[in-house]
């Protein structure tokens, strides 16, 4: 996934925020980002890279505690 400005932000959010849930992700995103959540297709886009920066944040974690 590439690094754009917009997935730096997801992962600074749950780096930061550990129990913060997608739907809240979504808001957040809504409210500075001025994207229409309502639309289908952009919600499901967007879930499916809140899921993968979650995973690459997690990884990050693991990494880190193993090191």
């Amino acid at each position: 996934m590439k690094e754009t400005r917009i997935v730096k932000y997801i992962k600074s959010i749950i780096r930061n925020h550990p129990y913060t849930t997608t739907e809240d992700i979504m808001l957040i995103l809504e409210r500075y980002y001025n994207l229409p959540i309502k639309v289908p297709s952009v919600y499901y886009k967007y879930r499916t890279i809140i899921k993968n920066c979650r995973q690459d944040v997690y990884m990050e974690r693991r990494k880190k505690k193993d090191v």
